[in-house]
């Protein structure tokens, strides 16, 4: 049973089960900025934590906006 503080949360390992990709395919996706998360560590390496509405948003997403982060810079020629 999951209690109020930690409903709607998920691990990452959750997420990459839920969204069928591998662990770091899901902390690129939050390095990167395509998916919102959590840190909840103390520690220098983070714990991350990920609410369901987050993944929803980040569902719902086209193709394009999950890859707008993931493009290359373009720089102004001169």
């Amino acid at each position: 049973m999951t209690t109020n503080f930690t409903q709607g949360w998920l691990t990452l390992a959750e997420v990459a089960e839920f969204l069928r990709v591998s662990p770091t395919t899901v902390r690129r996706l939050i390095t990167t900025g395509r998916l919102r998360a959590n840190n909840t560590s103390c520690a220098t390496r983070p714990l991350w934590r990920i609410h369901e509405q987050w993944i929803a948003d980040y569902a719902q997403k086209t193709p394009e906006q999950k890859e707008e982060n993931n493009a290359p810079m373009q720089t102004a020629e001169d």
